[in-house]
């Protein structure tokens, strides 16, 4: 184990190798930071934080979401309330139509929001369901002045470029977790055709987003895994939920990670996709509370507002000022286009 003064020199190695020379740290090299954490974690915050104003300085960019499509989901995640091997109660909904979709839309007009997704749930859309979403997607693109992304479960080559034609510029399809690790949390599919998915929107030309969910149950050897499994598909953006235990799934009461531990685990993200966009997504409400400002000193650069698929966040305008008042700039707006 290091000392304090090996601690503070090794991270000083770390900084200069990623900031001035450009290079990835290997699994080895996080390990050790995450050690070092243990004893000294402000080391590794300002780490994180100062990779972060490297490449980002003081900005943040806003994603929101649309479930588009939601419960009667045939696979069995343990964490997720829509699935039909579980006991929750929440609302079944068919897909969306145009005018819920854009009556939600003009909501967050007045907001500087600069993502925009349709989530459903299921493994795949059928093809009928695909094509009406295509038909949004076009809409939307035509009319209103903002990135269009889009989680639709498992995707084909055709599917893709449907996508991509209709205004989609990113595609996305959480891991969820390590591989090592992902045997816990499902059964009914394999992380391997989350990965395929994946590769078919970059090969299409469509970015692509993918983080997990933490605290459900792994430690962080499996969320620094993740992280690397992330690095090597290349992804443009990672958002990372913590788990919101909900009643009725079979984490209904998994106990959540404190605080420290998830601004840990946000900051070795950072250090290991320097020049990704990280989210702080879903349950960040539910497991922070009051600490979330913290969060976004731990290197994160991004961050979903609204509400999610089946649980409510904090209101919109609210969640930019609390940003704004941390000194983060927060970028792009929604804007009409006029024709």
């Amino acid at each position: 184990m290091l000392n304090f003064l090996q601690s503070v020199q090794f991270v000083k190695e770390v900084e200069k190798m990623i900031v001035e020379y450009e290079r990835d740290i290997n699994f080895n090299e996080t390990i050790i930071l995450y050690e070092i954490a243990k004893h000294d974690p402000e080391l590794i915050i300002n780490l994180a934080k100062n990779i972060k104003q490297h490449y980002f300085k003081n900005t943040i960019e806003l994603c929101s979401i649309y479930p588009a499509k939601v419960g009667l989901c045939s696979q069995d995640c343990k964490f997720c309330s829509q699935s039909i091997h579980h006991s929750c109660s929440i609302e079944i909904k068919n897909l969306a139509m145009l005018d819920e979709v854009i009556e939600y839309l003009e909501n967050i007009v007045p907001f500087p929001v600069k993502r925009f997704s349709l989530v459903t749930s299921g493994e795949r859309l059928n093809d009928l369901e695909f094509e009406k979403i295509l038909e949004i997607y076009s809409y939307i693109s035509k009319n209103y002045n903002i990135l269009l992304c889009a989680s639709l479960g498992f995707l084909t080559q055709e599917k893709a470029k449907k996508l991509l034609k209709a205004g989609v510029v990113k595609y996305h399809n959480n891991l969820e977790t390590s591989s090592t690790y992902f045997k816990n949390i499902c059964s009914t599919h394999t992380q391997q055709q989350k990965k395929e998915t994946l590769k078919i929107a970059k090969e299409t030309g469509l970015q692509i987003c993918s983080g997990g969910i933490i605290s459900m149950g792994e430690d962080m050897i499996e969320r620094i895994k993740l992280a690397f499994e992330l690095r090597e598909l290349d992804v443009d953006s990672v958002p990372i939920n913590i788990l919101n235990p909900i009643k009725g799934t079979p984490f209904e009461d998994m106990k959540i990670i404190d605080a420290n531990e998830i601004f840990m685990t946000l900051a070795l993200f950072r250090i290991v996709l320097p020049k990704k966009t990280i989210l702080l997504a879903g349950g960040k409400e539910n497991a922070l509370k009051d600490m979330e400002k913290i969060a976004y000193e731990c290197g994160i650069n991004g961050c979903m507002v609204g509400n999610y698929l089946t649980t409510q966040g904090m209101g919109i305008k609210d969640k930019v000022e609390m940003l704004e008042s941390l000194g983060l700039k927060v970028q792009s707006n929604i804007q009409k286009l006029n024709y």
